[in-house]
C-alpha cells in the first residue's frame, strides 16, 4: 500500500507545477470591513507566505499583501509590509492566482459572498413628522 502523501507534500507537487500557488484560508462576509477573504501563496514549493488579503475597494477587488504596524516617533501608527514581491511580473502572478482561487472558493460556496442582510429597522408608531430619522431607528426595539 503506498504511503498517503502529507498535506505540505501534496502543497509543494501542486507549487511545483506553478510558480505560484495560492488557496483561500478564510471568507469573511460582513459589512463592516472590506476585507473579503484571507490567502496563503506557495512559491515554487520553496517557500510560503499567509496572511495576504483579498480587499474590495472602489476600483475592485485588490490582494493586500501581509503587514504590522508600528508606533512612529511621533505617535502615529504606520504599516510595513512583511512580505512584497520585487517585481511587476511577480506582483501579477500572485494577483492573478489569488484572484482565481478567491473566484473558485465564491463559486464552491455562494452563499459566503452574498452580501449580509441589510439591518432591520424598529418602527416607531407615535413618531414626530419633523424628526430627520421619520419613524425608523437602526436597532430593533422588541426586546
Amino acid at each position: 500500500m503506498p504511503a498517503k502523501k502529507s498535506y505540505y507534500a501534496e502543497l509543494a507537487s501542486k507549487a511545483n507545477q506553478a510558480l505560484v500557488y495560492a488557496r483561500i484560508d478564510r471568507l469573511v462576509n460582513s459589512s463592516s470591513t472590506h476585507v473579503k477573504a484571507y490567502a496563503s501563496v506557495n512559491l515554487g514549493g520553496a517557500f510560503s507566505v499567509h496572511g495576504l488579503k483579498v480587499v474590495d475597494s472602489v476600483n475592485g477587488l485588490f490582494v493586500q499583501m501581509p503587514q504590522t504596524s508600528y508606533k512612529k516617533q511621533d505617535g502615529k501608527v504606520a504599516y510595513t509590509d512583511v512580505f512584497h514581491p520585487t517585481t511587476a511580473d511577480a506582483r501579477a502572478e500572485i494577483k492573478a492566482r489569488v484572484l482565481e482561487a478567491y473566484q473558485q472558493k465564491i463559486a464552491e460556496d455562494p452563499s459566503q459572498a452574498a452580501a449580509p442582510p441589510e439591518p432591520q429597522y424598529a418602527v416607531i408608531e407615535d413618531a414626530d413628522p419633523d424628526d430627520p430619522f421619520g419613524s425608523q431607528l437602526p436597532f430593533d426595539m422588541s426586546m
